[in-house]
């Protein structure tokens, strides 16, 4: 082997290795679930079958990997192929895209950690939030067959307003709720409305009458 096929094989072996694929992927999936979002319920229905969305991703790793081969591919004609022009710079311009997609991937991975841990923080709260509302409940009620009624009741009403309390605040102040970082004084309190919004989404509600005397 001679110096210049020794030259090619060592820059082949630290050729530009980026993240372009995975990042096709991921805008791939995304675009496909903001057009599942847009399009009519009539649409949405086989979208509950694990095969649709087994088969959707497939199809976005499949576009990833597509594009993966096509950047080795053109990064081997850059290297091997001395006979085109322009084989250098095009090389130059791969390791620029290279860089910036791995500087990418990283953010893209640092930003889904961190939602991940959000959303999971902000479910912690929103679980607490009812396991005390319900115990607040069943504090209040003294007859036993009354108990029963609030244990069937009791949680199904606090969930419903946790999620009310989770909409008026969003997942972030909720996600950072019982920490030094929010205090319960920043936070937008729920109202008489939102409770009975939530009793007569049960039908909770007494049935107000007239209770005329004779």
């Amino acid at each position: 082997m001679n110096t210049k096929a020794r030259a090619k094989l060592r820059a082949w072996m630290h050729r530009p290795r980026g993240s372009l694929g995975w990042i096709v992927a991921i805008a791939a999936l995304l675009m496909a679930v903001s057009v599942y979002r847009a399009v009519s319920p009539s649409w949405r229905m086989p979208m509950r079958d694990p095969a649709v969305l087994l088969s959707l991703l497939a199809l976005c790793a499949l576009l990833g990997w597509v594009v993966q081969r096509g950047v080795r591919r053109t990064v081997g004609k850059a290297i091997f192929n001395s006979r085109e022009t322009g084989g250098q710079a095009r090389l130059a311009l791969l390791r620029a895209i290279t860089r910036e997609s791995n500087t990418l991937m990283v953010m893209l991975l640092l930003l889904a950690v961190l939602g991940s841990a959000t959303v999971w923080q902000a479910g912690r709260a929103v679980a607490q939030i009812v396991g005390n509302c319900s115990a607040n409940l069943q504090a209040q009620v003294q007859v036993p067959e009354e108990a029963r009624l609030a244990a069937l009741v009791g949680k199904p009403v606090c969930a419903c307003l946790a999620q009310t309390f989770l909409e008026r605040n969003g997942v972030i102040r909720l996600a950072l709720f019982g920490t030094p970082m929010q205090q319960v004084s920043g936070l937008r309190a729920l109202t008489a409305a939102d409770e009975q919004r939530c009793l007569a989404r049960f039908d909770l509600l007494p049935e107000t009458g007239n209770l005329n005397t004779p």
